[in-house]
């Protein structure tokens, strides 16, 4: 009988203690997805890349206007 008791009370601390780390596993899963969703919105946004290269952008449209100016001028 106290072998039954003890494989009993073994049984419940080992499935609380997958419980816990499945939480755990959870919450690191969410997190991470959490980041990701963040990573991808920040790559996708383009104010944000537009603000993050102004410098570069100015070029382009400007290089881009010379170029079809020449092109049209004639």
């Amino acid at each position: 009988m106290a072998e039954e008791n003890r494989s009993a009370t073994d049984n419940v601390r080992e499935l609380t203690e997958a419980s816990k780390q499945l939480f755990a596993a959870g919450e690191r899963l969410t997190s991470n997805l959490t980041e990701l969703e963040d990573r991808v919105e920040h790559a996708l946004d383009w104010r944000t890349k537009l603000g993050d290269h102004a410098l570069l952008f100015t070029g382009l449209g400007i290089a881009g206007f010379a170029l079809l100016w020449r092109a049209f001028k004639g």
